[in-house]
């Protein structure tokens, strides 16, 4: 019950706040732009081939913005670090007897992943409406497109939590984006490497997917906002050499590894939080 209470605060508090209704706000803005800009490609293309494949373009694109927002509403959607809310005098207060201290923190998570959740949900869907209503496609397989991105938003999630148990709002905040970042970069360095067959290149990439598998669950969602049939021509031409798409799906091995991650990352933040003095 306190667990449910504390992600009751965490949901409370960001309903309260303006960070919510004006991501909500853009996002509106957001899926308007990509369902005009559908329209658009589907008025000048020369071929209805050809629409199809830049119709598969832009949701790609415009499903990796959407990525990026759902790492940093996994940053900010938890308040303040448990770090700060100790120096603050606030801990005191919350974390009166019988309430543990792992619940409040498991509390923050399942709040935040509620709301990533709901996030992933309401703009995926607006985005594939969006370009199916005016350009007639519509990924092959949605449902896992949106699982792999709201695993990646755990990830980022539980680093965030993790940070924060012994760092500041700023610096617990900025430390996840970064290894974002840096996933990011070596999921190109993989792409650049596999392009010109170079092996070190290759696994360089994969030891930062290991690290942090934002970018490797990323590419499971371009494979699955994809056609269901590899072979397409839309894939064949867009994905090859791409760092956005995938021409394979995520490999079984880095998917179960991405989700022992979540729990990974979460379980030492439980163990610093729960040693440190408030």
């Amino acid at each position: 019950m306190a667990v449910w209470t504390f992600a009751r605060l965490t949901l409370r508090e960001a309903a309260r706040s303006r960070l919510l209704p004006i991501v909500f706000l853009l996002a509106a803005a957001y899926v308007g732009l990509i369902g005009w800009g559908a329209h658009l490609l589907v008025q000048y293309s020369s071929s209805s081939a050809s629409a199809q494949a830049s119709a598969f373009g832009l949701e790609v694109f415009s499903v990796y913005m959407v990525s990026f927002v759902v790492a940093l509403i996994a940053v900010f959607i938890t308040g303040a670090s448990t770090h700060s809310e100790g120096e603050s005098g606030l801990l005191q207060a919350m974390l009166a007897r019988p309430i543990r201290r792992s619940d409040l923190l498991l509390g923050k998570w399942v709040g935040g992943a509620i709301l990533i959740a709901v996030f992933i949900v309401v703009l995926g869907s607006g985005l594939i409406l969006a370009v199916g209503l005016t350009a007639g496609y519509f990924p092959g397989r949605p449902l896992q497109a949106g699982l792999l991105l709201l695993i990646e938003g755990l990830v980022v999630l539980s680093l965030r939590l993790l940070f924060g148990t012994f760092l500041g709002n700023m610096t617990s905040g900025i430390l996840p984006l970064l290894l974002y970042g840096l996933a990011w970069m070596g999921g190109l360095v993989e792409v650049i490497g596999q392009v010109a067959n170079i092996e070190a290149m290759v696994t360089a990439g994969v030891a930062t997917s290991l690290l942090v598998p934002t970018d490797v669950l990323w590419r499971g969602v371009a494979y699955f906002l994809a056609p269901e049939s590899t072979s397409s021509f839309i894939v064949q031409a867009l994905g090859r050499g791409n760092p956005f798409t995938s021409l394979t799906p995520i490999a079984t091995p880095m998917l179960v590894w991405s989700c022992v991650y979540v729990v990974a990352a979460f379980l030492p933040a439980l163990v610093v939080f729960s040693r440190r003095d408030v």
